[in-house]
């Protein structure tokens, strides 16, 4: 147990930040890389999965991608993008709730204790968006903290994990949480064209 919480640990701090947050599912119908696009204060990014893609913003010119996946937001702040279908959650009602349930069980294999709380001051009123904290210790008493957040879509759940999870990134967070939306149309050339074209717009 304590050999695979540190070995878990030591894949985030070789990063520099902590961006690689092991998501047990993204095997499962692994959906097309993430894009992006450059606008005048961060990236706009669509992910998508089937007719359906989830789009987000990410603020501030500071923002560097490290790779499809995984976003340094700013200093020792990462983020990392998921899909996870809900074959693997074994759910067909509250998607988001499975969603967070399946992650912390995940952690309870490998961790002497692991923390967790739904953050609805982050979400506001929406019904779709979910974060949930998440605090992983082992025996020895080291941590990891990640903001898991959930947008449900048809077939799954599409999630960013940003870690670490500490108050002075809340509003950081707050803005990722209000730009994650569900578009219903695919991502083709055509509406990646049209993306690229709103984001110059926005330049």
């Amino acid at each position: 147990m304590l050999g695979e919480f540190m070995k878990r640990l030591s894949q985030l701090l070789l990063l520099g930040a902590l961006i690689l947050l092991p998501v047990k599912g993204v095997q499962a119908q692994t959906p097309e890389d993430p894009i992006y696009v450059k606008t005048s204060n961060g990236w706009n990014g669509a992910y998508a999965h089937g007719n359906e893609y989830a789009e987000f913003r990410v603020i501030g010119n500071g923002a560097k991608l490290q790779d499809p996946y995984h976003i340094l937001l700013q200093k020792s702040v990462g983020m990392m993008l998921s899909f996870v279908d809900k074959k693997e959650l074994q759910s067909n009602r509250d998607l988001l709730s499975a969603h967070a349930q399946w992650e912390v069980a995940y952690w309870r294999q490998h961790a002497s204790r692991v923390e967790s709380n739904t953050r609805e001051d982050l979400t506001g009123t929406r019904k779709d968006v979910k974060v949930t904290e998440i605090r992983v210790y082992n025996d020895k008493g080291a941590q990891m903290s990640s903001y898991l957040v959930g947008l449900a879509a048809k077939d799954g759940v599409f999630a960013l994990s940003v870690s670490p999870a500490k108050k002075d990134i809340d509003p950081l967070v707050k803005e990722l949480v209000s730009s994650f939306k569900l578009v219903p149309r695919t991502l083709d050339a055509e509406e990646t064209k049209r993306l690229s074209s709103e984001a110059k717009a926005q330049r």
